[in-house]
């Protein structure tokens, strides 16, 4: 989830008082829940990897399955029994606390998109494949879409990105403000700084109370 909401999305960012607020044009709760879903309800023995595609107006992720006998994608919209293609993967994410109960998943991926404002995403099957299409938020589109300039970053140099970004809009951001906004630890921030720090990327001016922070390059 890091990986697709840290490299490959870009939130639209505004401001509610003194608070920055980042919306991203997909739910963060209904992309965990149908990732959670295509691992569980996987046909590994096709050895096809789950897929996901990230574009500007939709993300796809899909899976290889085996759909019980006489289900259609309208069946899994409306109230169904939950029968996992792989019980022991759904029992090890349940007792990890992955995910609450058995069969509630789907609901939870709608209810995602109700709160963010999107439609219910699109479930299509194809014979052993399925795919589940979201739409993104209009609103929170950024318009320039950034995810080809990161695809060949490492996580950890798009986090710095993303520094730096706040870092121009608040300059004098604390490293646990920055842990914050960016739902990440506070060592990872720390050490982020620090090779920023020593790369030449950033450089702190004044003490750790009034000081702030310069953007070099």
């Amino acid at each position: 989830m890091d990986l697709i909401y840290l490299k490959y999305l870009k939130a639209a960012i505004s401001y509610y008082k003194e608070t920055r607020v980042e919306t991203y044009p997909f739910p963060r709760d209904g992309i965990r829940e149908a990732v959670f879903n295509a691992l569980i309800h996987c046909n590994w023995a096709e050895s096809v990897p789950i897929q996901i595609r990230i574009e500007e107006d939709e993300m796809c992720i899909s899976n290889c399955c085996i759909l019980p006998f006489g289900w259609t994608a309208e069946t899994l919209l409306s109230k169904h029994t939950s029968k996992p293609y792989n019980p022991d993967i759904a029992n090890a994410f349940y007792r990890a606390g992955y995910i609450e109960s058995w069969g509630r998943g789907i609901q939870k991926i709608c209810d995602s998109c109700s709160s963010l404002g999107t439609r219910n995403p699109e479930y299509i099957v194809h014979g052993g494949d399925i795919m589940v299409v979201f739409e993104a938020l209009q609103s929170a589109k950024v318009s320039e879409f950034k995810a080809p300039k990161y695809q060949n970053d490492t996580l950890d140099e798009t986090l710095e990105y993303k520094i730096v970004d706040l870092l121009k809009v608040n300059a004098y951001m604390k490293q646990t403000d920055l842990a914050k906004e960016l739902l990440v630890s506070l060592p990872t921030v720390k050490r982020s700084i620090k090779k920023m720090t020593d790369d030449g990327k950033i450089e702190r001016k004044g003490g750790k109370r009034f000081g702030y922070w310069e953007i070099k390059k």
